[in-house]
């Protein structure tokens, strides 16, 4: 009689003294594992090579972006030193002003034209110093404006950076005006060195001040360059200028 074929393997395994073992095994559970770890030891393979090559194409990026970030952030900390230091001159300097005040006795020229600003403590005109140049004014207009230009050069010694505050001050007939705009009152009857704008100069800086356009058709203009503490760097007279 022909029998049907098994679904098991039959292992006997014998051990003497001890009898014969036998041991069952699905034919198909073994044909699946004979199939499947192959399987997944090249599929093991080939994804830690993929892995591999992707991990070092990323490390081999990383090392060439490197040196730039390197460089990028000693830029950054070269700026954060040199500010540091632009600042504790600044607060020695300051402490200094505030212990000596400001002295009346100054001569009649600085008094002539700082009488428009309230005067910081320790005021000292530096003009002699030449810390700041003034140069290649002009003046345009167009429609309602009108635009005062001029270069701040730093004339400093050892690419030391100038830093303080413009004010311009523009005469015409109707009165004066100022930039940046400044509204005096009764109980604001000076303009505040700190309220003019803003620089930093590590060569030379453009300046554009505008203005409204007055009535009259001559202008003429007072630059006030103050430092960071309020000592007078630079003054200048421009002008006059006709406007169209």
């Amino acid at each position: 009689m022909i029998q049907d074929p098994s679904k098991d393997l039959t292992l006997i395994i014998y051990n003497s003294p001890k009898p014969p073992r036998y041991i069952k095994i699905n034919k198909i559970l073994m044909k699946s594992l004979v199939f499947l770890v192959p399987a997944v030891v090249i599929i093991s393979v080939v994804f830690s090579m993929i892995f591999s090559t992707y991990m070092k194409r990323q490390l081999d990026q990383a090392r060439s972006q490197e040196p730039q970030i390197i460089i990028d952030l000693k830029h950054i900390n070269k700026d954060l030193i040199s500010e540091t230091e632009s600042l504790k001159k600044s607060n020695k300097e300051l402490i200094k002003k505030i212990s000596i005040g400001w002295n009346k006795d100054s001569d009649d020229s600085i008094n002539d034209f700082v009488n428009l600003f309230a005067i910081p403590l320790g005021f000292i005109d530096e003009r002699n110093l030449n810390k700041a140049k003034l140069e290649n004014m002009n003046n345009d207009n167009l429609n309602d404006k009108v635009f005062f230009k001029f270069d701040i050069l730093n004339n400093k010694v050892g690419n030391q950076k100038l830093a303080g505050f413009i004010t311009i001050v523009q005469y015409h007939k109707d009165g004066i005006s100022f930039y940046p705009q400044y509204n005096l009152s009764l109980e604001n009857p000076n303009l505040i060195f700190s309220k003019g704008e803003s620089f930093v100069v590590s060569r030379f800086r453009p300046v554009v001040a505008e203005f409204k356009k007055p009535k009259g058709s001559i202008v003429w203009y007072k630059i006030f360059i103050y430092s960071q503490t309020g000592n007078l760097l630079a003054y200048k007279k421009a002008g006059p200028f006709s406007l169209d």
